[in-house]
């Protein structure tokens, strides 16, 4: 009987978590989801720029190779049917395709599955001549994310050695 008057005596009682730390814990949880998931939206976001600047890099680079191969000029025109584009002939951000210059012939398709802005100096088609040069000094392509805040772009600039050139930002300087 010793025994029971022992254990009533060390009898714990839990009463919780008061609704002001409830609510306090609650607060600090959210800001930091808050900035995680801004981390996290901007490195997506990053992620798919690069990615399309990286794909139309390579696309311009095997149109170099495929213009020689074939020995035929070649063009790389922008594709239109997707919902975020807009009207203007400089908009590229459906996406490009490569076709034979003499002809309408398609070699190659690259659509663009998330809304970017990409855009191209000119409004005509980029042409690749037989000995694979690229369009003309100054030409630009400019990649960025549709959201300003998020300030993610870069450039593919065509210098005067027919070379492409990468950087991070909107202008070639």
């Amino acid at each position: 009987m010793q025994t029971l008057g022992i254990f009533q005596s060390h009898k714990h009682t839990h009463q919780g978590f008061s609704l002001v730390e409830f609510t306090l814990v609650l607060a600090v949880l959210s800001g930091v989801g808050l900035l995680a998931l801004s981390s996290m939206q901007r490195l997506l976001e990053r992620g798919r720029v690069e990615f399309a600047r990286d794909q139309l890099l390579n696309d311009l680079q095997s149109a170099r190779v495929r213009a020689i191969q074939l020995g035929q000029a070649l063009r790389l025109t922008r594709l239109s049917d997707c919902s975020w584009a807009t009207t203007t002939g400089s908009d590229w951000s459906c996406g490009w395709q490569l076709q034979l210059a003499d002809s309408s012939q398609t070699l190659q398709v690259t659509p663009l599955h998330t809304p970017l802005l990409v855009s191209y100096t000119k409004t005509s088609a980029l042409v690749i001549s037989v000995q694979g040069d690229l369009g003309g000094v100054g030409d630009r392509w400019t990649l960025s994310s549709r959201t300003p805040s998020l300030n993610v772009a870069y450039a593919l600039c065509l210098n005067n050695a027919g070379r492409i050139r990468m950087v991070s930002g909107a202008t070639c300087s």
